[in-house]
C-alpha cells in the first residue's frame, strides 16, 4: 500500500492501535482512511465516535475486503459499506470481473472483464443506493458462490466494488482483496495490475486527488 501510494500521489500512515482513532481531530489530518481487511468488532465507542464524526464532516472512507466483515452489530457502519453486509462465500477461485461504471476514476484504466481469484463475497443485505463499479461474472466461477451457509448467489448482480455519498462523507468500498499476492508486480498473479488500479483509484477519488464516484 505504501508503494502504491507512491506512484498514486499519496501518502499512507497505517496502524492496527484501535486508540490511533480515537479523536475526530487525529482523522481530521487525513483525506480518507482506509480499512485493510479489518474485522469483526475492530472499534471501541470512542473510535466509533470518532469515525463518525469524520464521515460527517466530509471525509473519505475506503473499505477493503474483510472491512466486510467488521462491525456487524452498527448499523451506521452497514450503512457506510452500501447498505451491505458480509455474509459467507465460497471457496476461494478464478473468475472474471466485468467493469460496469467505465467513467470513475477507479475504473476507467480497466478493460471491460478481467481475470482474477477472490473469494467472491456473498453479501446479506446485498448494496443498495450506490453506483456499482464493478462485479463478477458468477457464470465463469468453477466451483460456485456457495458458501458454509448455503448463499444462492447474486446472479448477474454480484456486485465487487462500489462507491455512494454517505452521510456527510464519501465511501469507496471493494469485496476483493483476499491474497497478499494481488498486490504482486511480476505478472505472475492474474488481474494484480487492474485490482492495483482499482483501489488506486478508490483511494484518490475518496481523498479529493482526483473526482468521486462520477
Amino acid at each position: 500500500m505504501i508503494k502504491l501510494g507512491e506512484t498514486g500521489g499519496f501518502q499512507v500512515d497505517y496502524t492496527e492501535d484501535v486508540t490511533q482513532l480515537a479523536s475526530p481531530n487525529t482523522l481530521f489530518k487525513y483525506n480518507a482512511v482506509v480499512f485493510f481487511s479489518t474485522s469483526r468488532d475492530a472499534l471501541d465507542d470512542a473510535a466509533q465516535t470518532s469515525l463518525r464524526q469524520y464521515i460527517r464532516g466530509g471525509g473519505g472512507f475506503v473499505g477493503i475486503h474483510n472491512a466486510f466483515g467488521t462491525e456487524y452489530n452498527w448499523p451506521w457502519y452497514e450503512g457506510l459499506l452500501g447498505n451491505a453486509n458480509f455474509y459467507d462465500h465460497g471457496a476461494s477461485q478464478p473468475g472474471t470481473v466485468q467493469t460496469v461504471e467505465r467513467k470513475d476514476v477507479s475504473t476507467k484504466e480497466l478493460p471491460a472483464r478481467w481475470n482474477f481469484t477472490d473469494e467472491w463475497y456473498n453479501l446479506v443485505p446485498a448494496p443498495t443506493k450506490v453506483r456499482v463499479l464493478a462485479k463478477v461474472d458468477e457464470s465463469t466461477l468453477a466451483k460456485g458462490v456457495t458458501g458454509n451457509y448455503n448463499h444462492p448467489g447474486h446472479g448477474d448482480n454480484h456486485a465487487v466494488a462500489w462507491c455512494q455519498y454517505y452521510d456527510g462523507g464519501k465511501s469507496w468500498v471493494t469485496t476483493l482483496g483476499h491474497d497478499a499476492k494481488e498486490f504482486t508486480t511480476d505478472g505472475s498473479f492474474a488481474g494484480a495490475a487492474e485490482f492495483q488500479k482499482l483501489v488506486v483509484g478508490g483511494i484518490q477519488s475518496v481523498s479529493g486527488i482526483k473526482p468521486f464516484c462520477k
